[in-house]
């Protein structure tokens, strides 16, 4: 697990990842957690389990760079 190194790092993956890339999340962006962890939060996409489990659909901070 590697944190994000810097801003534009995370906002690379937003671009990659998000809306404007190839949309596996619905929505994201960059944002400082409170301990000042760089993250990317996202929100992916519902499935018709997700009701059941909760697994999507929710915002999510990631701060690992290899995550999807």
């Amino acid at each position: 697990m590697a944190a994000f190194a810097s801003m534009s790092a995370a906002e690379a993956r937003v671009k990659a990842k998000g809306p404007a890339g190839d949309k596996t999340w619905v929505n994201a962006h960059t944002c400082r957690l409170k301990d000042g962890t760089i993250a990317v939060r996202v929100q992916r996409y519902m499935s018709p389990a997700s009701a059941v489990t909760r697994a999507h659909g929710a915002w999510v901070e990631i701060t690992d760079d290899a995550t999807v």
